[in-house]
């Protein structure tokens, strides 16, 4: 079994994983003050949890895109795991053909998301991480990326409304019933939302549109299971575990 790491803006995720097989998933909140030991405690004590003893896996990797807390969850990583993990970067096989105009560029939850998504032989198809971000990835017919969108996400719309306009105040963030809101707070909700999904669909008919055909929707993500029910997008695959089986299968690509 591997660890792997997906390190967002907001929260770690981690999980054991062999064979595209997840046996444990967790999560951990980003926090930039805490040491690798720290970080070593929780991610051992969530490992337990799940009957998982951290020194008994085979390897680990990280993705990351935060880079002032690689080194930190790497460090962790030695300590908990007994052996420096793989860091998805420049110089990691991945397999895919990645038609940038700078292919380094290409953020490693992106190309995760893409290997993964490739796997599945769906093709054209598009890759939709739900996070602090959404980020969108687009693999053509042929099976290259050829590109993506990144939009503000749920938890940033939230914090731009709240943050820029002085009589809005805070809400929690379910889908209400309907779309009309009869006061500030349901108004709220239901733009941040039934917004984050319209914008979804017309992002998607965009890409449907240069790509000259429909392509496969895997979406990923915490907010994938409050966005994509609200979509008119039928067909969009949920798959929560996508990351963590992109990066199984680049540790495979790279293990000696």
């Amino acid at each position: 079994m591997v660890l792997a790491i997906d390190l967002s803006n907001t929260h770690i995720a981690m999980g054991g994983i062999e064979d595209d097989t997840v046996y444990f998933s967790s999560r951990l909140s980003m926090d930039k003050t805490r040491t690798a030991d720290e970080y070593a405690v929780l991610m051992r004590l969530m490992a337990e949890q799940h009957g998982t003893n951290l020194h008994n896996l085979e390897g680990a990797i990280i993705s990351s895109v935060v880079p002032d807390m690689t080194a930190v969850l790497r460090q962790a990583v030695i300590t908990t795991v007994g052996c420096v993990p793989m860091i998805v970067g420049p110089g990691i096989k991945t397999g895919l053909d990645i038609r940038l105009d700078d292919p380094a560029t290409l953020a490693s939850n992106f190309v995760a998301a893409a290997v993964a998504a490739l796997e599945r032989k769906h093709l054209p198809c598009v890759t939709v991480d739900l996070d602090t971000a959404i980020s969108i990835g687009v693999i053509n017919e042929k099976g290259s990326y050829i590109g993506g969108i990144i939009a503000p996400g749920v938890a940033v719309s939230q914090v731009a409304l709240t943050g820029g306009a002085a009589l809005l105040p805070s809400v929690s963030l379910e889908a209400p019933e309907k779309i009309i809101g009869r006061n500030t707070e349901v108004s709220m909700k239901s733009g941040i939302i039934y917004g984050a999904a319209a914008m979804l669909d017309g992002l998607l008919d965009g890409i449907d549109r240069e790509l000259c055909g429909r392509a496969t929707v895997f979406a990923t993500g915490d907010w994938a299971d409050t966005i994509i029910p609200h979509c008119r997008r039928a067909g969009i695959i949920r798959e929560p575990d996508l990351l963590m089986c992109g990066l199984w299968m680049i540790y495979r690509k790279n293990k000696k």
